[in-house]
């Protein structure tokens, strides 16, 4: 191997409970390909990290059940992966999955190596992913949480600003790199194919009917006939979100299929909403007041300008109670004690995406 610039990172290990090779994988970058090797073998539990040396001795002194990070630079202009291969079997390595850092990123993929060993390639560099995965194997359970939580809001931004499911399923498509399909009543509201799977897409939609005849009408994943993998999430009876690909799901795919989820409830509470979400116009005719939302039994019986100024304010703000504040030029403690009162009176928080989405769309002036 040749030398590469100096480097200080040699090894992280991961101390939590053992996390999956596709786990990992789809965690730290989503837009990393599978080179070579065997997909099963994704599937087994990785302890650790370890990461090459850009000064000799390069290789790290152990790296069994880990995923080794090698930057591209040390194998030199040629992206060898059999080359690769035979100098980690020749040093005794045994890593659960490789993954080449530095790669360009339009870069033609390399020859497969003839061996099992999963090898991945990513155009970030060596040390970001290292320091990437070891955090993530570290607070796996905190780390799926985050990145759910990061879709389900930018889901539900894409929704106040295009009332459309399609728009909500286009983003997170292009954010997991996966393929996203929406069906409702029998109808694909939605079909949006990952970067180069357009022929996955068209699988999906050849199988659509059978899905829907075959569906458990509860969450599941599952591996369909022909291959396609298949995470299916119900939004309401009658509809449903689907996550599609060629290769096995990690957790963070099916925690933001949960999160788009939620967002699309909000959007297709009725079949008829399956229309409606299409039609901003008719959705503003159609809107009853803000304070609708209220039950007969309710205590407020009359708009309160000031609840109902709060409540679009911190749905504008995407939740966030200091910027709501800011635009009202009150204190926070005051918006949250408004947001009890209108959970309490109401059942309504603009924190919640769903809420959101109905205050957002009952203030919007009809004609």
């Amino acid at each position: 191997m040749t030398d590469a610039p100096a480097s200080h990172a040699e090894r992280i290990d991961g101390t939590a409970r053992l996390t999956s090779g596709i786990d990992l994988w789809r965690a730290i970058d989503p837009e990393a390909r599978l080179l070579s090797g065997s997909v099963d073998r994704l599937r087994a539990a990785v302890r650790g990290v370890a990461r090459t040396r850009a000064a000799p001795p390069h290789l790290p002194d152990e790296a069994e059940g880990q995923l080794l990070v090698v930057d591209a630079a040390l194998l030199g202009r040629e992206t060898a992966l059999d080359r690769l291969v035979s100098i980690l079997g020749e040093a005794g390595l045994q890593p659960a999955a490789v993954l080449l850092a530095d790669l360009p990123q339009h870069a033609a993929a390399p020859d497969r190596a003839g061996d099992p060993l999963p090898i991945l390639g990513s155009s970030r560099a060596a040390g970001e992913l290292a320091e990437a995965a070891g955090r993530h194997l570290e607070h796996a359970d905190e780390e799926v949480l985050r990145i759910a939580s990061e879709v389900r809001l930018a889901a539900a931004e894409a929704a106040l600003v295009t009332p459309d499911p399609a728009a909500a399923a286009g983003l997170v498509a292009a954010r997991l790199r996966r393929g996203v399909a929406i069906s409702a009543d029998g109808v694909l509201l939605a079909l949006h194919a990952r970067a180069a799977g357009r022929a996955l897409a068209a699988r999906f939609a050849a199988l659509h009917g059978r899905l829907l005849a075959g569906s458990p009408g509860r969450a599941v994943t599952r591996q369909a006939a022909d291959g396609l993998f298949l995470v299916e999430r119900r939004i309401r009876p009658g509809a449903s979100v689907w996550l599609f690909a060629d290769l096995p799901f990690a957790r963070v795919d099916e925690a933001a299929a949960e999160a788009l989820t939620i967002t699309l409830r909000a959007l297709l509470r009725r079949p008829a909403d399956a229309q409606v979400a299409v039609s901003p116009r008719s959705r503003r005719d159609a809107s009853p007041p803000l304070f609708a939302a209220a039950s007969e039994t309710s205590p407020v019986t009359t708009a309160d300008p000031t609840l109902e100024a709060t409540l679009l304010a911190v749905a504008r703000a995407n939740g966030r109670v200091a910027t709501a504040a800011r635009a009202l030029g009150v204190h926070r403690n005051t918006v949250l004690y408004r947001l009890r009162r209108a959970s309490s009176e109401m059942g309504l928080d603009p924190r919640r995406p769903e809420d959101a989405l109905e205050i957002l769309r009952r203030a919007q002036p009809s004609g």
